[in-house]
């Protein structure tokens, strides 16, 4: 069980760090599959947001948070509605898991394409210290990643994560005002999670302050020039896949849909 922080005990961290709230909502006729991007201030001054669509996916291209160049997949969905998001837990010099994100966009259609494909791809690099979610409408999969260590785990019903491992070991270099922030967001999105009852419910979650406005909430609203730099809503219905979404803190922008693909 995670406990919110007293907000009079948070202290800023001295360096930024990247956050993210990721999940998955199923709903009795499709999925919700969601994504509040926190990025620091020093990625934010130099890049924008950079989408990558082909016949086969449609993504937001991700970022190497040690390099600050773009690489590979922050979130995703393919034809199949497999849909592919990640959450930062530390950079190291290894290659990032916005590549392996990227790599499983482009080849998972089944659910045994999942371990198959992490496999492949951690026997051939080492990689940044991240979490993978990757959820179709009938399963879903929780993948931690650090060095050439993994773990894979199935996700039953609705989820969500942010950025404190579960299956590997934190790493030392974890700061404890990271994971307060993690600790909270987690919390608050566990409890709102099950009222969850289409996509407006949902976006009132992205959007909230609890349990105050800062890097402890899940719109990481922070005034530094810092926090949530977009958030991202695919709705799965059938054939149907729809991605809502929004540049800057959610609280302060409209949603826009668009329909990667035509219907099936």
């Amino acid at each position: 069980m995670h406990r919110i922080p007293d907000p009079a005990s948070y202290q800023p961290p001295p360096q930024e760090t990247q956050g993210c709230t990721v999940g998955v909502v199923r709903l009795a006729d499709g999925m919700l599959f969601f994504k509040n991007r926190d990025l620091s201030r020093a990625y934010l001054t130099h890049r924008t947001t950079v989408w990558h669509a082909t016949p086969e996916a449609y993504a937001l291209k991700g970022a190497d948070l040690e390099t600050g160049a773009l690489a590979g997949v922050a979130i995703g969905v393919n034809r199949r509605k497999v849909c592919i998001a990640n959450t930062h837990i530390i950079s190291t010099p290894d290659v990032t898991y916005d590549l392996l994100c990227e790599q499983l966009l482009i080849e998972v259609q089944e659910r045994p394409d999942v371990p198959r494909v992490v496999s492949t791809f951690m026997d051939q690099h080492k990689v940044q210290g991240g979490r993978i979610l990757v959820a179709a409408p009938e399963w879903a999969f929780l993948i931690e990643v650090l060095g050439k260590q993994f773990e894979i785990q199935a996700v039953e019903g609705s989820f969500v994560m942010t950025n404190n491992f579960s299956l590997l070991p934190d790493p030392e270099k974890s700061t404890p005002a990271r994971q307060q922030s993690s600790a909270s967001r987690l919390q608050v999105a566990q409890a709102v999670l099950p009222h969850v009852s289409g996509i407006r419910t949902l976006k009132s979650m992205l959007r909230s302050h609890r349990p105050e406005k800062g890097e402890l909430s899940i719109c990481n609203h922070r005034q530094d020039g810092g926090g949530t730099e977009s958030s991202h809503i695919i709705h799965i219905h059938g054939t149907y896949v729809s991605w809502s979404s929004l540049v800057g803190f959610p609280c302060e922008n409209d949603y826009q849909a668009v329909q990667p693909f035509a219907p099936s």
